[in-house]
């Protein structure tokens, strides 16, 4: 018998209640860590990417070259320039403006690539910034993209979207149709097929206001998140990505249109071996 039972004491159990205090400071926690988790979930869940190139000649003869500060075309520019790589669902639509990190663009973040971003990714409009364009492109697509590993961040991203406009050389696929006259549809996705693997493909144009004529002006490529080839759908259910405040709006081709002749401020050039910074 201890000395403390022989004195008749009895020492208290210790409580397994939680005061009011110790409730003021766990439940806030909790609610940190339900937070957290949301918060933890960035970029979309998606299906596929779109990688779509424009022709900058077509853009800048469809812009309204009357209007102060139109579209340019920078001296050196390739033939067919970046418009975006954009994350889509398989019925056409696509998530935007998801949660990432960062939130928004920052253009820190890709000083090691700026020049490439430059060339190949050029914004056509003098009286915005050179990054207004990216900026774009990453708070809308990009930040969506961020549910894959390559492309977790927006350093990942934007290379992996110049790796991707290197692999896939639309000039060169193109290069055995006339400039400058009609040119079909059909002939037009025939030249494309082994750039795509045989995959389908998507292609838009822009109207020229002063001829009325039609332009090609963009090709839309499918990729997989493996960064395979894939068909893409017949149209994005009508659903094609709004760009008014960076680029005309583009409409699916009629039959014929024309492709036309390169501008003089553009090269032939398209970028070989870029996939030389390692992430």
């Amino acid at each position: 018998m201890t000395q403390a039972s022989e004195l008749g004491v009895v020492r208290p159990q210790p409580s397994l209640e939680i005061d009011n205090t110790d409730s003021a400071m766990i439940l806030p926690f909790l609610l940190f860590l339900v937070l957290f988790d949301r918060c933890s979930a960035i970029g979309a869940k998606f299906d596929y990417f779109m990688l779509t190139k424009i022709y900058p000649t077509a853009v800048c003869r469809a812009d309204d070259d009357t209007v102060p500060d139109s579209c340019e075309i920078p001296d050196g520019t390739p033939s067919w320039t970046m418009h975006g790589l954009w994350p889509n669902f398989a019925n056409g639509s696509y998530p935007q403006f998801c949660p990432a990190v960062p939130k928004h663009f920052n253009e820190d973040l890709i000083k090691l690539i700026e020049p490439k971003l430059t060339n190949f990714w050029p914004n056509l409009y003098p009286s915005k910034s050179k990054a207004s364009f990216w900026k774009h492109e990453y708070d809308k697509h990009g930040t969506c993209a961020q549910s894959e590993k390559n492309f977790d961040s927006e350093l990942k991203y934007f290379q992996q979207a110049i790796d991707l406009f290197a692999l896939f050389d639309v000039d060169a696929a193109l290069s055995s149709l006339p400039r400058g006259s009609l040119v079909t549809k059909a002939e037009v996705l025939q030249a494309l097929q082994p750039l795509s693997k045989s995959q389908s493909v998507q292609i838009h144009c822009l109207r020229d206001k002063k001829t009325s004529q039609t332009l090609l002006a963009d090709v839309r490529l499918c990729i997989n998140k493996d960064l395979s080839p894939r068909a893409c759908p017949d149209r994005l259910n009508n659903r094609l990505p709004t760009v008014s405040d960076v680029l005309p709006n583009f409409v699916p081709c009629p039959g014929q249109f024309v492709y036309l002749p390169l501008s003089p401020e553009t090269t032939f050039s398209h970028p070989k071996n870029l996939n030389s910074i390692s992430l």
